[in-house]
């Protein structure tokens, strides 16, 4: 009997505690406020690091998973996605990269219509948000494993404030990472909620649940190691099963997880294809190394180098591939002392730990087969009891007289307080061990059982008591409130007892406290997140220390290349999601150092914790400015990766036209890596620009020897051999540039465009030499070999409308023209095109005209429209209105040489000689080394009746082009014989 008035009584009392909550709101407890501006103040400090990312541009792998990305721009459906990979390329494509992350390309897409087009900032702002949301649940997870406030506080602030971060935050396509990194920790925290349904029989468990298996399928679209989310979950489900803490629907729970984490990882192995096609020696040497020794004793001291940059994120690098990392060729090397401590502390931590938890789960047997008093809480509830239970228990408590229920309390007053560690307890009241444990075990001896009874009403009274001062009282954020016990019978006034104490009066060494009287304000976590209540300290201990290892080491190891190899070797932005763990117990290890006795020491660690905070900070807002371009980006990773690095920034200077700083910068890279073809060919794309064709020929040779399938280098190199008249073998190197299949290359599009090229500058070539027929059957080669390039066709079938044009064949020109117009119905080029073609028939000039008008519409600011349309207006001898549109074209492009000589003539026909000497003028400045220019300006200023400068001009062409017959001949025309 004493044992259901005991249960009547919790029951009771939680009753009329939940009508007075429902009847009379409370204010949220201290501790939340605590918390939230916690999460506030860490939140604030990550947005705040990452606001100089906002003015940052697109750099390096955004280029192409973004800027190139059709499934970001919206050339196709957003269905795609889900079919291509990151790049946007089809995953059973032979070049895929295989990384399937649908849900951050469509986040690119969403950024894309929000935006209004490719702004840096939006995309930037995006990130930084994420990063935000990533902080707060950071925070969020600490409470459920940390009591104290300035461990809450740590963790949270080094989260957002590790410079190691600044890849996946500055980095448009590092949203992977961060977006990866929230639904993981969704999962986590969705699985909890799911745990604390689940032990008080909620139906919303089920709720909870499903949630977290849709957030684990999130995490994994956002990106591949986000697969380990389940395997955390069950984790730490199994953990307090271990500690002791049973429930029978434990195992339903893991055997539902368990499966999702099985079929997910079926479906991404097995049903979604992976990498078509093998890594490069660069991106990842190590993995191409013939020494299976050398590999394995590599690969296992990689964990090391990524525990030092989270411990001193110092020396940082948009790329580790190449050399940077040297190989562990031997077992002496002083490299494999540093694994062997890492692994042999982390397996230590498991095993010390696991052993814990199962001693921990077996006293707790024991208690709960003896009978003893051993502090443990019995996991399940008062409200999982069946309804008839419920009734009967109320009804027996209604029978009881008020005497036993004063026994109880007047034993309680006088017992010895129980430790705080009531206030971890969940949502909820538990009921003690005593007196489920009679419950359990009915058939005690009634002798045994009348000696254990005033024990078992003491028990019940305090848990009351507590009751009362911990769930009743929540104006409090501190766990030493005045512990009081009322009970309320019917019709009756209400009689109490209460014993005010603080939450270190009982015993300093219970194992079962969760604070200590110098820290217990600011250690007693929030019920409905802490979920380490009821716990003894050595299990709590080992429960956190295990958490955290899971969360610094089980996200890392799909991309650690020990189960299978990845296309890198070290990458700043995976360590975004373990650095959770590793600030987890960061903060454990200050809340530790925060109950030594000394207030100075505490006082020292604070500021010391402070100093850290503002290094780190100062560290990624400077690292943050390394990403703002791709110039100062490559200039961080000399001192790292020197060839990747140098052959990078070598490409920017060079598209910035710094050609002379560029040939440094690409020949030292070469120095470095003799075997680059990248950088080749980098190279001899600089010197063609210089017109310097010879040495530009070299250059794209030995990109080809070290890349046979390098498409792009045969088609600069056939448009290099043009240049040097070498029509032959340009058309020998164009040929083979437009059959390679390129079933290896990672960049099909690029490639796939490189061969188009080719195939078009073969046709070009084909026609200036009046082998038209030729030229028509290259085309269509183009055509049925490269049958996805949508934009590539349109212009495939202009050229092959022209060639029919020059053929005199225009119903098959007027048909051609018009399929590159269906293909592309505002296309400016296949107007002209079409333009272009009419007017070569007499008959239809008219219509040509029409064409070369709508071509205006659509670009009226673009300088060829004008210039096609001019040349029309010349044909048809209109030139005073060519004049008029060649001037038009060249002021549009001022630097355009063509254009600019163009517009001069148009004027001297029309003996507008003035203006015509300007734009003379104007080319010769563009082109100082081009003997026309100075030949042309001097045949205008002889025409002017300007002698002398008309003569000066002629020299200086015959300086460029000694014996040119033509300046010559103007200069005998003025008189002057002597050159």
């Amino acid at each position: 009997m004493c044992i259901d008035t005991a249960e009547a009584e919790l029951l009771q009392q939680q009753q009329q505690q939940q009508q007075q909550q429902q009847q009379h709101p409370v204010a949220p407890a201290g501790a939340h406020y605590v918390m939230d501006y916690t999460s506030l103040v860490c939140c604030g400090l990550a947005f705040v690091l990452y606001l100089n990312t906002l003015n940052a541009g697109f750099v390096y792998d955004d280029r192409r998973a973004v800027l190139a990305n059709a499934d970001v721009s919206g050339g196709s459906s957003w269905q795609r996605s889900f079919g291509n990979d990151f790049w946007g390329t089809p995953l059973t494509d032979s070049g895929s990269h295989g990384s399937w992350r649908p849900l951050t390309v469509l986040s690119f897409r969403l950024n894309y219509l929000l935006a209004g087009g490719f702004a840096p900032w939006g995309f930037h702002l995006g990130n930084n948000l994420l990063h935000c949301v990533a902080t707060a649940l950071v925070v969020r997870v600490a409470r459920t494993l940390l009591a104290s406030f300035w461990a809450v506080l740590a963790t949270g602030a080094l989260f957002a404030a590790h410079p190691i971060h600044t890849e996946a935050v500055a980095s448009v396509v590092g949203r992977a990472d961060v977006a990866a990194c929230v639904c993981y920790l969704l999962t986590y925290l969705s699985y909890l909620r799911h745990m604390r349904w689940r032990e008080s029989a909620d139906p919303r468990q089920w709720l909870a649940l499903a949630t977290t298996l849709l957030f684990s399928i999130a995490a994994l679209l956002c990106k591949e190691t986000a697969i380990t989310a389940l395997l955390v979950c069950a984790a730490f489900d199994v953990m307090r099963g271990l500690s002791g803490q049973v429930d029978k629907q434990r195992l339903r729970s893991l055997f539902f997880v368990l499966g999702a984490l099985g079929c997910s990882v079926y479906y991404r192995l097995i049903v979604v294809p992976g990498p078509q096609s093998a890594f490069s020696s660069a991106d990842n040497p190590i993995a191409r190394t013939a020494s299976t020794w050398t590999r394995l004793l590599t690969f296992l001291h990689l964990p090391v180098v990524n525990l030092k940059l989270l411990l001193l994120p110092q020396v940082l690098s948009f790329d580790w591939g190449m050399d940077a990392l040297p190989r562990v060729t031997t077992l002496w090397d002083r490299r494999n002392a540093q694994s062997a401590c890492l692994y042999t502390v982390l397996l230590g931590v498991a095993w010390r730990g696991c052993k814990v938890l199962l001693h921990s789960g077996e006293l707790a047997d024991v208690a709960g087969s003896s009978g003893s008093s051993y502090p443990q809480y019995h996991i399940q509830k008062v409200g999982r009891k069946s309804r008839a239970k419920r009734k009967r228990l109320a009804n027996n408590n209604n029978n009881n007289s008020n005497s036993n229920k004063y026994q109880a309390f007047e034993a309680a007053y006088h017992q010895e307080a129980l430790p705080c560690s009531d206030c971890n307890n969940n949502n909820g009241v538990y009921v003690y061990g005593d007196a489920t444990q009679q419950q359990q075990h009915p058939h005690t001896h009634p002798q045994q059982h009348a000696a254990h009874a005033p024990h078992q009403l003491v028990s019940s009274a305090v848990s009351l008591a507590l009751h009362k001062a911990f769930r009743g009282s929540r104006s409090s954020s501190s766990c030493s409130n005045s512990t009081t016990a009322s009970n309320k019978s019917s019709g009756s006034s209400s009689s109490s007892a209460s014993n005010s104490s603080n939450c270190s009066s009982s015993s300093s060494s219970s194992n079962s406290s969760c604070c200590s009287n110098r820290s217990c304000p600011n250690s007693c976590p929030n019920s409905s997140d802490y979920m380490l209540g009821g716990m003894s300290v050595a299990a709590r201990n080992s429960c956190i220390l295990l958490m955290s290892c899971a969360f610094l080491t089980l996200p890392f190891l799909p991309a650690s290349n020990l189960f299978f190899y990845v296309g890198f070797v070290v990458a700043e932005r995976l360590l975004y999601l373990p650095s959770v763990g590793f600030c987890l117990l960061v903060g454990y290890g200050v809340s530790k150092l925060l109950d030594r006795d000394s207030r100075t020491r505490r006082l020292l660690l604070l500021i010391g914790l402070g100093m850290l905070l503002v290094s780190f900070s100062v560290r990624t807002v400077q690292r943050n400015a390394d990403w703002r371009d791709e110039e100062s980006l490559f200039r961080s990773a000399i001192t790292v990766n020197p060839p990747k690095a140098l052959g990078n920034l070598g490409s920017v200077l060079s598209s910035q036209a710094r050609y002379e700083e560029a040939k440094q910068v690409l020949q030292e890279a070469i120095r470095y890596r003799p075997n680059m073809a990248d950088v080749h060919f980098n190279l001899g794309i600089l010197h063609q620009n210089q017109q310097d064709y010879k040495s530009a020929v070299e250059c794209f040779q030995r990109a080809i020897k070290f890349r046979p399938s390098l498409a792009v280098a045969y088609l600069n190199l056939g448009i290099s051999f043009i240049a040097l008249g070498k029509r032959q073998q340009a058309i020998e190197i164009l040929q083979l540039g437009a059959t390679l299949e390129g079933a290896t290359v990672r960049d099909r599009s690029a490639h796939d465009q490189a061969r188009s090229s080719a195939y078009l500058q073969l046709g070009a070539l084909y026609v200036e030499q009046g082998k038209l027929q030729r030229a028509l059957a290259t085309y269509r080669e183009a055509l049925s070999s490269l049958p996805a390039l949508v934009q590539q066709r349109e212009v495939l079938y202009q050229r092959i409308g022209d060639v029919f044009g020059r053929l005199q064949q225009w119903d098959e020109a007027e048909r051609h023209h018009r399929a590159a117009l269906e293909l592309q119905p505002n296309q400016v080029a296949a107007h002209l095109s079409y333009g272009i073609t009419l007017a070569r028939n007499s008959s239809r000039a008219s219509e040509a005209e029409m064409w070369f008008k709508r071509a205006l519409k659509l670009a009226p600011e673009q300088a060829s429209v004008y210039h096609h349309y001019a040349e029309f207006l010349s044909l048809q001898s209109r030139h005073h209105e060519s004049a008029v549109y060649h001037r038009r074209a060249a002021e549009l492009a001022p630097t355009d040489y063509a254009l600019v000589v163009a517009a001069a003539t148009s004027l001297r026909l029309l003996d507008r000689k003035v203006e015509a000497e300007l734009w003379y003028r104007k080319a010769v400045a563009l082109r100082p080394d081009d003997a026309h220019a100075h030949t042309n300006l001097g045949a205008i200023l002889h025409l002017l009746g300007r002698t002398n400068h008309a003569a000066a001009s002629y020299k200086a062409a015959l300086r460029l082009q000694p014996g040119d017959a033509i300046t010559l001949g103007n200069l005998a025309k003025l008189g002057v014989t002597n050159v």
